[in-house]
């Protein structure tokens, strides 16, 4: 091929885009057009307030006076149902923590697989751990409430059977609680432990870290985190304790409600006052310092079995979270409820515009939209996940917003069905 004729097929091209915009211009390009442009001008918001963040641990090394460091103690808790290959170490992890003033809490809630027995081995003799064996299954949020009642830290931070946390993690959770007095909880930063079995788990590590960097960054910089996710979840004791009760015992539709874990409590923290469930609102940010790293899902199957469970839990926090979250700041509720609305109708609206253009014969216009995803896609995963696996970001994005939405109706349809299997499932 040869320049002048390649030169020739640009042109070409640039003159038949012209054309097909101009006509699709004429029906219904104009409303699209504006609808774009305000996403494309909120998003950039988002964006630049986004980068905006400082990790709360860095603050509270340039104020803290170390001499008045009070160093309070903290309660490690952790439930487990049938995880004998992965709770080892989880509770290796906890005992590996460089923060000392701690006792660890292991429920195993009744496991069959045995999980007692390795708990027991390996554990049973250590004076920092108490397991606590449940005779009958009674659920994460039971099994850890019991425990709840049991501490007498100051502190509680709460973790995943199949996580492990960074050997420094609590120690930096401890500092921001003691420089920030009105913060009630903190989320921690996750990873993906298996992100090299396959290009599944890789691309999940991308989505986990750009949704830690972008959505939980924009949200702690105006305080009001609204997940803090299951790998690291950090609360003060003050905040939650009298919640105990009615989080464990959540109900929904006429039932108990077993999932929504994560979610619920970050609910009571941001909004106790406001549900009439404590005496004050706290504030919810997130350290990108303080890591942790869980196991994720890497089939097919096992993604869908953790999605349905994510989606049943996002659906019951619009009815709860959903009710008060209006009273944080402006840009962080408006971007919540931007948000609802995005999971509902994005997946929809962006088949039927496909559907649209094809049939209208705008092939080259919805090619420049394909390549225009494309490029906003990279950026935003070159800004908010970088890492060594940043360029499948564009496919985590298509594959999210073309099959994944699409297990919200049928998460809907099965609400009511609270079985499921412990496959990789906290929240995000």
């Amino acid at each position: 091929m040869t320049i002048s004729s390649l030169g020739a097929g640009i042109e070409w091209v640039e003159r038949e885009l012209i054309v097909e915009f101009d006509s699709f211009a004429l029906g219904y390009g104009r409303l699209v057009f504006y609808a774009a442009l305000v996403v494309v001008v909120l998003c950039s918001l988002f964006l630049i307030i986004a980068r905006s963040y400082e990790d709360p641990y860095e603050k509270a090394m340039r104020e803290l006076d170390p001499e008045k460091r009070l160093e309070p103690l903290v309660s490690f808790f952790v439930a487990v149902h049938n995880e004998k290959h992965l709770i080892e170490d989880c509770v290796n992890s906890m005992l590996a923590q460089t923060y000392q003033n701690r006792e660890i809490f292991v429920v195993n809630d009744a496991s069959n697989d045995g999980t007692a027995d390795i708990l027991e081995e390996n554990f049973g003799r250590n004076p920092e751990i108490q397991l606590i064996n449940l005779e009958i299954n009674v659920g994460k949020k039971h099994a850890l409430a019991k425990a709840i009642r049991m501490a007498k830290g100051e502190i509680f931070a709460f973790t995943d059977s199949d996580c492990i946390w960074k050997e420094d993690a609590i120690e930096r959770i401890v500092a921001i609680f003691e420089n920030e007095p009105d913060v009630g909880a903190i989320s921690g930063h996750c990873n993906a432990r298996n992100a090299n079995t396959n290009v599944l788990t890789k691309m999940q590590d991308v989505w986990y870290e750009r949704q830690y960097r972008f959505r939980k960054g924009f949200e702690s910089v105006f305080r009001s985190v609204s997940c803090v996710s299951g790998p690291l979840a950090c609360y003060r004791r003050a905040a939650i304790y009298n919640c105990v009760q009615e989080w464990e015992n959540d109900t929904f539709l006429g039932q108990e409600f077993r999932f929504a874990t994560d979610r619920t409590m970050t609910g009571f923290v941001l909004g106790g006052a406001t549900l009439g469930a404590a005496d004050r609102n706290w504030d919810v940010v997130y350290s990108r310092s303080a890591q942790a790293w869980t196991i994720v899902p890497d089939t097919p199957k096992k993604i869908m079995t953790q999605r349905i469970r994510w989606n049943k839990s996002f659906i019951r926090n619009l009815f709860f979270t959903g009710k008060f979250y209006w009273h944080q700041p402006v840009l962080p509720a408006l971007y919540y409820y931007i948000h609802v609305l995005y999971v509902f109708t994005a997946p929809i609206l962006v088949m039927l515009f496909i559907a649209w253009l094809l049939f209208q014969g705008y092939f080259l216009l919805l090619a420049a939209c394909f390549i225009a995803f494309i490029l906003i896609s990279t950026g935003m995963n070159l800004a908010f996940a970088p890492n060594n696996r940043w360029q499948l970001g564009p496919v985590v994005n298509l594959l999210y917003l073309l099959t994944l939405p699409w297990l919200l109706f049928y998460s809907i349809a099965t609400i009511k069905n609270m079985e499921w299997s412990r496959e990789n499932v906290e929240e995000g």
